[in-house]
């Protein structure tokens, strides 16, 4: 059996919060693709705030919540 990764609005780099793509300026759905589809690494099972390459820095859109073990859609992996 084949595993792979497909091409959702999910692992696209136009996703911001709330569901937007910030591309087309509309609410969508994480199984939802478009031709504009641009991929960009995602969160796996291990991705939290303490790898993100935004935790306790400026750059952190949710300072207030962000914490070991929580994560959101503005994670991004640590260059380390």
């Amino acid at each position: 059996m084949s595993i792979r990764t497909n091409n959702t609005c999910l692992n696209c780099e136009n996703l911001v919060s709330n569901l937007t793509c910030s591309k087309h300026d509309i609410q969508v759905d994480i199984l939802n693709v478009c031709d504009s589809h641009n991929f960009k690494e995602v969160f796996n099972k291990d991705s939290n705030c303490s790898n993100c390459i935004s935790f306790n820095m400026d750059s952190c859109g949710h300072p207030e919540s962000a914490s070991q073990g929580m994560l959101c859609f503005d994670w991004k992996p640590s260059l380390s």
